[in-house]
C-alpha cells in the first residue's frame, strides 16, 4: 500500500509539473491566435474606421462582400495561384530532388544548397528581382528572346490579364521548390538501396524504379509536403505587393491584397475582417477537400 501510495504521488506531481510546463505555451497561443480569431469575427460583424467607436452593422459586411466584383474576383484568383503554384512546387521540388539523388554526396551537397537558396530568400527580394527580369522593355528574358530572334514570344509578362496569375504562380513555385526537394530527397535516402538492386536485376530502368519504388514509398511525405505548400500558396500578399500590387487593373489583386487595401486604405476594418473570415472558411474547405483526395495506401519496408 505504501509503494502504491509513493507511485500515485509520484504520478500527480508529474501531472501538475506537465500542466505547468503546458500553461505558458496555452497562453502564448491564446494571445496570439484565439484572441485575434474572436476579435476578427466579431470585427466582421462591425463598421469601425479604427479611430471612432464601433458600430454594429449584423451581417451588412458580408452581402457587401458577395456584391464587390473585385472582392469576388478575388477569391478566384487567390485560388488559382495557390493550386497551380503549389502544383509547379511539387512537380519541380520532386525534379530536384530526383537529380540531387543521383548524383554523389559532395556533388549532392552542393546542388542542394544551390537549388534551396532561393527557399532562403524573403518573397519580397524574390518579387523585386523578378519584376526587373520581367520587365517588357529591359527585362533580361524579353531580351533573349529579341537576341535569338524570337520576337514572338516577346511579352509583358506582367501587363497580361491572361499571363499575369500563371507568370506569378511559376515564380512562386519555383521559389518555394527548395523545400520541397529537400523534405522529398530525406525520403528518397531513407528508402534501402537494395530495394533498387533488386530492380535493376530484375531490368527495370529509371523511370520504372522511379514508378514503382520512390513514388509508393515517399506518397506519404508527398501527401504532407502538398498541405504544407498549400497553405503557404494562398499567402500571396508579398509577391503581388512587389511585383504587380495587384495589376494590370485588379486582374491579380488576390484576397490577402484587397484584404489589407481595404482596411489600412480605405479604413473599413470590419469589412476586411469580413473578407478575412470568409477567406478562411474556403480554405479550410479547399484544404479538407485535399486531403480527402490525397488519401490512399501506405506501404512499409
Amino acid at each position: 500500500m505504501q509503494r502504491l501510495a509513493k507511485k500515485q504521488s509520484l504520478h500527480d506531481k508529474t501531472r501538475i509539473l506537465g500542466i505547468a510546463l503546458v500553461i505558458p505555451a496555452i497562453l502564448f497561443i491564446a494571445y496570439t491566435m484565439i484572441i485575434p480569431i474572436g476579435w476578427n469575427l466579431v470585427l466582421s460583424f462591425a463598421k469601425w474606421d479604427g479611430f471612432s467607436s464601433m458600430k454594429m452593422l449584423g451581417l451588412d459586411n458580408y452581402k457587401e462582400l458577395f456584391q464587390d466584383t473585385t472582392t469576388l474576383n478575388g477569391f478566384k484568383y487567390s485560388v488559382i495561384i495557390a493550386l497551380l503554384s503549389s502544383a509547379i512546387t511539387l512537380l519541380l521540388g520532386f525534379i530536384l530532388a530526383l537529380l540531387v539523388y543521383q548524383t554523389g554526396k559532395k556533388e549532392g551537397s552542393v546542388f542542394r544548397l544551390i537549388f534551396f537558396a532561393p527557399n532562403m530568400m524573403p518573397f519580397i527580394v524574390i518579387g523585386l528581382l523578378f519584376a526587373f527580369l520581367l520587365s517588357p522593355d529591359m527585362g533580361l528574358f524579353n531580351q533573349i528572346f529579341r537576341a535569338m530572334g524570337l520576337e514572338s514570344l516577346d511579352r509583358a509578362w506582367l501587363g497580361e490579364p491572361g499571363l499575369v496569375l500563371v507568370t506569378l504562380s511559376v515564380v512562386s513555385g519555383w521559389k518555394g521548390s527548395g523545400g520541397v526537394m529537400m523534405l522529398l530527397y530525406t525520403a528518397m535516402v531513407a528508402i534501402p538501396a537494395s530495394m533498387f538492386e533488386a530492380a535493376r536485376l530484375e531490368g527495370a530502368n529509371f523511370f520504372q524504379q522511379v514508378r514503382l519504388i520512390v513514388l509508393p514509398l515517399i506518397m506519404p511525405t508527398i501527401r504532407l509536403v502538398s498541405m504544407l505548400v498549400l497553405i503557404g500558396s494562398f499567402k500571396s500578399y508579398d509577391i503581388i505587393a512587389t511585383m504587380t500590387k495587384g495589376g494590370p487593373g485588379d486582374y491579380s489583386k488576390t484576397v490577402p491584397k484587397q484584404m489589407l487595401d481595404v482596411a489600412f486604405f480605405y479604413n473599413e476594418f470590419g469589412y476586411a475582417a469580413a473578407i478575412g473570415v470568409v477567406f478562411t472558411i474556403l480554405v479550410a474547405i479547399i484544404i479538407f477537400v485535399m486531403r480527402k483526395l490525397a488519401r490512399g495506401d501506405v506501404y512499409e519496408y
